[in-house]
């Protein structure tokens, strides 16, 4: 399977980059707050955001009930959560989003049937843990992530 990892908006190639900070910033259109990469060197441009694409195993995180994932109240939440195994390379963090989710031949796997042309899911990082073997060495990253209220 792969799946698209987006990093936010002017993210570094290396998120344990020391030449600049996060910061919080106000969408002037939807008054969202968002995460944006701040450089240390104020003469370097921003850069947008990027797409990457990563080998990794998708997996549904089934609930014990389906009242769990459905609730019914002041607000309704439909909670759709998938679990992730993916090498232990691939550049994860809670920051970035999750989507287009596939097999091989390209076949989506996650999409918003009821939305017009079927886009991708868009999911956010929710945990990222790190997978080791029985000899305490590092073999791959288990990701959870859940469906992102704003599609």
């Amino acid at each position: 399977m792969l799946a698209d990892i987006i990093k936010p908006q002017g993210a570094p190639a290396d998120s344990s980059s020391t030449e600049g900070y996060w910061t919080w910033v106000q969408n002037p259109d939807t008054g969202a707050f968002q995460e944006v990469w701040e450089t240390d060197d104020p003469n370097t441009p921003g850069t947008e955001g990027d797409v990457r694409t990563i080998k990794c195993r998708a997996k549904a995180a089934m609930t014990g009930s389906i009242k769990a994932a459905e609730q019914f109240g002041a607000q309704y939440l439909n909670d759709e959560w998938v679990k992730l195994d993916m090498p232990y390379n691939a550049d994860v963090t809670l920051r970035d989003r999750v989507t287009n989710i596939r097999t091989l031949s390209g076949q989506v796997l996650w999409s918003e049937e009821e939305s017009s042309g079927n886009p991708p899911t868009t999911f956010e990082v929710f945990r990222v843990s790190p997978e080791i073997d029985g000899f305490g060495n590092l073999i791959g990253k288990i990701a959870l992530i859940k469906r992102a209220v704003v599609q």
